[in-house]
């Protein structure tokens, strides 16, 4: 029988696991982009998965840049806009190396 991972699907709950996420600041250890931007999959070390969408390949690809060189990117802060999410990513000590996501749709899987 496969293993199923629960998922947050209510707004509140996923909002609540955005800020946990970067309360503890737990680092983010994956990036997938998505093809053609329709889906992007962010992996953080105790196991939380955000799909995100409409995927932006930029951003995505600044994120998976910045694990490659050893920068570990940790979720700052996100919050939930009209339904929408907004979410903002450092992997140093500039603001040049913040990285702004707006996504239409947010789920979290545990």
């Amino acid at each position: 029988m496969p293993v199923q991972t629960p998922v947050v699907t209510d707004h509140e709950r996923t909002v609540a696991r955005l800020e946990e996420l970067a309360d503890t600041r737990t680092a983010l250890t994956d990036v997938r982009p998505g093809p053609l931007g329709t889906l992007d999959v962010y992996v953080f070390a105790d196991g939380t998965t955000l799909c995100m969408t409409p995927g932006h390949r930029e951003t995505a690809e600044r994120l998976a840049e910045a694990l490659r060189a050893g920068r570990t990117p940790v979720l700052l802060g996100g919050s939930g806009v009209s339904g929408a999410f907004a979410l903002t990513f450092s992997y140093g000590d500039t603001d040049e190396e913040n990285v702004y996501i707006l996504a239409d749709r947010v789920i979290a899987s545990l």
